[in-house]
């Protein structure tokens, strides 16, 4: 997948704030909750962050996943808690 880069020029600050925070989540989580985005990026309403997250997806900087779940497990190699 190749980056556009046409898109890039056009991000307002915000945006580039939930791409970092979108960065910094996805060290620890394989995929990031929107309410961890809108703390990491520290913006002061929500809906700022989720205008930011859709312009984002639709210049497809990130992927949106709805209803994601994921499973526990104790440890790497034990089957997942149910």
């Amino acid at each position: 997948m190749k980056l556009n880069t046409t898109h890039l020029r056009y991000l307002t600050p915000e945006d580039w704030r939930v791409l970092a925070a979108v960065e910094q989540g996805s060290k620890n989580h394989e995929i990031v909750p929107t309410s961890l985005i809108i703390k990491l990026s520290h913006l002061q309403s929500g809906s700022g962050a989720h205008r930011s997250i859709s312009t984002l997806a639709k210049a497809n900087l990130i992927a949106r996943v709805q209803n994601a779940k994921c499973e526990l497990s104790r440890f790497p190699s034990d089957p997942p808690i149910r």
